[in-house]
């Protein structure tokens, strides 16, 4: 376990995707930076998740981020030496009537960047995955650059990555508070000690918020628990399948291991199964053998908020990810790392700057699962 030291050049609070990779993008370019977990590397959301990733959104900058982070998970474990679990499988949305127009748009939007999305019928789908009920379904659309990967192993690469070229992640130490003077950073309490920088990265997902507020900075999140169970034992289903998505019900499941990882909006799984019993009632047989939740960090246009905040010199913030936090991850890591350096991002992402909900200038999301 890391010493912490008494003082550092940049803080990273938070070292699950996106704090990992903001610490390998600053160590990388000689940055002196500390990571603060609480825990241990990528055990908070990051572990939680379902392992998604998509090209599949309904708002271009999401679009034309999605196809470069999928670029870098597909190459993650040639450049990082890390088994990721990569499994380009695709994504298959299905889609009742009403829903189909802004997915058709969607399509059209994804496609004019390059996406092979697709809009397709019916039969096409239950071809695709036999064994579900399609009565009351009108489309699907699939991408085949769409999948699958193992969330945690991708946090630990470049944790690792980032260790190597000189960060240290100091693991098993909460963020306490931010203090400030003048307008500016002044240090970091931790369960730990002190710690003293003029520069602090919130990456802490649905505890970011709590850190902020008392330093002036509104970050409109909140957390909303969300289920995953996985199953074993024989299941109707081919062994290659795309992530099934009934975009109606937000139930979802997708081949793990030789079983299946199935969830949704709800809690429990009795309130899941009337969406298991329509979309694909053979699953209510299966055994589970494993259940686990996490948060999604929700924002009221679930889109991610990220910046530098106003009023106080230093603090950059990124959460309200909606559950898209881990796929945007890569991207997002190396924004962050740019703006803590002052240099120029390699992607634009101030739409997402949370002044975005005082000014009006805000574009929902409306993929989202």
């Amino acid at each position: 376990m890391a010493d912490l030291p008494a003082t550092t050049g940049a803080l990273v609070i938070g070292c699950g995707i996106v704090g990992a990779c903001t610490a390998y993008h600053l160590a990388r370019s000689g940055v002196d930076v500390t990571v603060l977990e609480r825990d241990t590397i990528g055990s908070g959301s990051t572990s939680k998740a379902a392992g998604g990733f998509r090209a599949q959104f309904s708002d271009e900058l999401n679009i034309r981020m999605a196809v470069e982070n999928i670029r870098r998970l597909v190459n993650f474990d040639a450049e990082f030496d890390t088994d990721i679990g990569m499994k380009q499988w695709g994504y298959l949305f299905l889609l009742r009537e009403g829903e189909v127009e802004p997915f058709r748009n969607a399509v059209d939007l994804q496609r004019s960047h390059g996406v092979p999305s697709e809009l397709i019928d019916v039969g096409t789908a239950r071809e695709m995955v036999p064994g579900i009920r399609t009565d009351d379904l009108v489309a699907a659309t699939f991408c085949p650059l769409d999948g699958t990967c193992t969330p945690e192993a991708v946090a630990y690469g470049y944790a690792r990555a980032a260790s190597r070229s000189g960060a240290r992640i100091v693991q098993g130490c909460e963020a306490i508070g931010v203090d400030t003077a003048g307008g500016r950073i002044k240090g970091v309490r931790t369960t730990r000690g002190y710690i003293s920088t003029g520069e602090v990265v919130l990456a802490a997902g649905v505890w970011s918020p709590r850190l902020a507020a008392p330093v002036g900075l509104d970050l409109p999140v909140r957390p909303v628990k969300r289920h995953i169970w996985l199953t074993r034992g024989p299941d109707p289903f081919p062994n290659r399948i795309p992530m099934v998505i009934d975009f109606a019900t937000g139930f979802y499941f997708h081949r793990e291991g030789q079983g299946l990882a199935m969830g949704g909006r709800e809690e429990t799984l009795d309130d899941l199964a009337p969406a298991v019993l329509n979309r694909a009632p053979s699953l209510l047989e299966a055994e589970i053998t494993h259940e686990w939740w996490g948060y999604y960090a929700v924002s009221p246009d679930h889109n991610a908020i990220i910046g530098t905040a106003d009023g106080v010199g230093r603090l950059h913030y990124a959460t309200g990810f909606s559950g898209h936090g881990f796929q945007q991850g890569p991207v997002v890591g190396e924004h962050l790392a740019h703006l803590v350096m002052g240099t120029p991002p390699t992607f634009d992402l101030s739409p997402f700057d949370v002044r975005r909900f005082e000014t009006g200038n805000v574009v929902p999301e409306t993929a989202v699962i």
